[in-house]
């Protein structure tokens, strides 16, 4: 049986994928991810998935059970409430900078994915509109011109991806998220961090509201 050339860009490129279906809602809190079913799934060979595996575990999203593998990551109320308060200090704190630091181009391109969410919230599926929400965030921090803030920020909306629930279970809380990026804009295009700030907090706790766990 033939294998892939192992090669750290195909590592790479493994958990990236891995990442990709996770955030697109494809895995829940506690599925077990067996070897065999991610190297048929994904086309790698054995080692590529270790590591692949290792350095998601490494990133907090797969937890590691000695003999027995790794399975998505579930996070307690208070690991949880733990994360969006690191997650409100930084991205509060980017919002401040990306008011000053955002050029006309970038708020433009930024307009353009929450005019895609916009678009998308009556027919598209969920995972498609993750991907879509995942894209507008990335546009919207990296305008803070500091891509280590960006990537941290990154990482840790990442790291709740997992334990997440509830948060796009009905049409009332994508409208409220829909809302939410609109108002973004707006306040971007105006220059008012104060009002950026209030419309940030409000979606970082949305799924407060919204979600059906404990």
């Amino acid at each position: 049986m033939e294998t892939t050339p192992l090669t750290f860009d195909s590592l790479n490129d493994l958990s990236r994928e891995i990442r990709s279906d996770l955030f697109a809602g494809k895995y829940f809190p506690g599925d077990w991810l067996k070897q065999s079913d991610v190297e048929q799934r994904y086309g790698a060979n054995r080692f590529e998935v270790r590591m692949a595996l290792n350095e998601l575990a490494v990133r907090g999203l797969l937890e590691h059970m000695p003999n027995r593998g790794y399975r998505i990551a579930s996070q307690s109320s208070i690991q949880r409430d733990q994360l969006y308060e690191v997650r409100t200090i930084m991205e509060l704190a980017a919002s401040r900078l990306i008011v000053v630091r955002a050029t006309a181009d970038q708020i433009e391109a930024f307009a353009v994915h929450v005019n895609d969410f916009d678009a998308a919230i009556e027919n598209k599926s969920r995972e498609e509109l993750r991907v879509i929400n995942f894209q507008l965030h990335e546009s919207f921090y990296a305008m803070a011109g500091n891509p280590l803030l960006a990537e941290e920020i990154r990482q840790n909306r990442e790291r709740g991806i997992p334990g997440r629930t509830g948060t796009w279970d009905t049409v009332a809380s994508l409208r409220a998220s829909n809302a939410d990026h609109l108002a973004m804009l707006e306040a971007l295009r105006k220059r008012d961090a104060e009002a950026l700030c209030a419309v940030v907090y409000r979606h970082l706790n949305q799924w407060r509201a919204f979600s059906t766990s404990t």
